[in-house]
């Protein structure tokens, strides 16, 4: 047998190896989609693949055509997880005609940041290079709340901040509006480290709007490993509190949580999801490790990524059509990026 017979066996076996453990890939993701309905997130390994099903999902996009031209027979066992992927995120990356506003409707832009690491001067940038006419903040601290009264007190007279002595805790609202009622709340019944929720009501020309700015605890911390039941219930919490409002409603905030998870099933079932419907893209929010000047505990690699999950959302009523939505490009030296949303006032009632 001549070298080159033995290199050409060895990069054959090779790539059969890597074909095979593709074919292996697939089938184990497409188990996982197929069960993950009955077995539910009560059990933490579901919940965890439910955390990043859409990256375990990504590769097929590339290993399914590879198999189809090289071994025509295994790109089946990637089916599944493509057709999956493709069904739920595909028109995200279909070119789309904006939404027309009639002229008629008032608009109305908001805007969700989770400010984490708080570096101010880039943070006000931010929020006035937004021009959101609502903004909903979380992890406030009280040096932050104190700022943006000063700082941005003519572009946002009024505002419901509530600080604590963990900064995490922390939730404000600031508004172009007249802000009629706040009240805020934390459920350490349900974990001791349960962080804000905050509820506000805006006077937007006569028009109420309640605003939730929420912050469920995310699963990796609420309990011992992973459970996203502590998260659900706070969740739930929110949900039984909006179905008691009859004005237009919006819920926005860090989730923790992906559009995977059976908490965004929920409630989506109730409210629209503003970027899901009009923005473009993954929509990816966090992590934006790029300019945090020391790295989190939670993650422990050197390498400094660019956001992978979606956690920071914008869902509304009825009362509202989107318009447009996009994710900022940067974070401020937040690990979280702020998303915006621009909507119509459809009416002052909801459907």
């Amino acid at each position: 047998m001549t070298p080159n017979t033995s290199s050409n066996n060895f990069f054959r076996k090779l790539l059969n190896l890597c074909l095979a453990l593709s074919a292996l890939y697939g089938i184990i993701i497409s188990i996982i989609l197929l069960v993950r309905s009955r077995i539910t997130e009560n059990y933490k390994a579901i919940g965890y693949f439910n955390s990043f099903a859409q990256l375990l999902m990504l590769p097929m996009l590339i290993l399914m055509p590879i198999n189809f031209l090289l071994r025509p027979w295994l790109a089946w066992f990637q089916v599944i997880p493509v057709a999956s992927f493709i069904a739920v995120y595909g028109r995200l990356f279909v070119p789309r005609q904006p939404p027309v506003n009639d002229g008629i409707n008032r608009t109305i832009k908001v805007l969700t940041f989770n400010l984490h690491g708080e570096y101010l001067e880039p943070v006000l940038d931010i929020l006035r290079s937004a021009n959101a006419d609502i903004i909903a903040l979380q992890e406030v601290s009280g040096i932050g709340a104190d700022c943006f009264k000063t700082a941005l007190a003519d572009q946002y007279p009024y505002r419901a901040l509530y600080t604590a002595q963990r900064k995490s805790h922390g939730q404000g609202i600031l508004s172009r509006y007249p802000i009629t009622s706040h009240d805020y709340w934390r459920n350490p019944h349900i974990a001791h480290e349960s962080l804000g929720h905050l509820r506000v009501e805006i006077d937007f020309f006569g028009i109420p709007i309640t605003v939730y700015n929420t912050h469920p605890i995310h699963p990796g911390v609420a309990n011992d490993g992973f459970d996203t039941r502590p998260r659900g219930q706070e969740i739930d919490i929110v949900l039984e509190k909006a179905a008691q409002d009859s004005g237009s409603v919006l819920l926005m905030g860090d989730f923790n949580m992906t559009d995977q998870h059976e908490d965004y099933q929920r409630v989506t079932a109730r409210f629209g999801d503003g970027f899901r419907e009009v923005g473009s893209g993954m929509g990816f929010t966090f992590p934006d490790l790029s300019g945090i000047q020391s790295m989190p505990d939670y993650w422990p690699l050197p390498i400094r990524p660019f956001p992978f999950l979606r956690l920071d959302y914008i869902f509304h009523d009825k009362s509202f059509r989107p318009m447009s939505a996009h994710v900022w490009p940067t974070s401020a030296g937040s690990d979280h990026r702020p998303i915006q949303v621009e909507f119509t006032l459809v009416n002052g009632e909801r459907e």
